[in-house]
């Protein structure tokens, strides 16, 4: 019988805000990795991940050996990526370099109304931006500079 466990929205909050990550990059189990490759926006997906693909004979925290994990994920918005010098340059209003909390808020409100989405509350879109700046403002001064932003650091200015 196949142990489920609920797809976190954060891997540091357990509140309900969604998590952030890239695919094809390790971020993630492999089993889900590629249970999400092609989601659009919007979309909802159930996902079975047998062990092979999760944590395997050795499991991992509250996962047992040998779990198959089943995954209930929505997809809120889907960006340009991973983390691409073109998709800054979107967010970075003011072209100054560096993405505000306000710049990544707009970001945020226009993709996702772009993709037929109905509005939502501030707190949705605050709780995200607060996870993108949890995980990507390393030096936490408030700004998310394009060093921080990109994962592969090889895009130049």
């Amino acid at each position: 019988m196949p142990h489920t466990f609920g797809l976190f929205s954060s891997r540091s909050d357990k509140a309900g805000h969604p998590q952030w990550f890239v695919l094809g990059v390790g971020q993630i189990i492999k089993g889900l990795d590629l249970g999400m490759n092609g989601m659009c926006a919007g979309e909802k997906r159930k996902v079975t991940v047998p062990p092979e693909l999760a944590f395997g004979e050795k499991g991992k925290g509250p996962v047992p050996p040998n779990a198959t994990l089943v995954f209930e994920v929505e997809v809120y918005s889907v960006s340009k990526g991973p983390r691409s010098l073109e998709s800054f340059k979107d967010i970075d209003l003011d072209d100054n370099k560096v993405l505000t909390r306000d710049e990544v808020t707009f970001y945020f409100k226009v993709e996702y109304e772009r993709d037929g989405s109905k509005p939502r509350e501030d707190n949705f879109y605050e709780r995200m931006v607060n996870d993108v700046f949890q995980k990507s403002d390393y030096d936490r001064d408030g700004l998310i500079t394009l060093k921080e932003y990109n994962v592969y650091e090889h895009d130049e200015l």
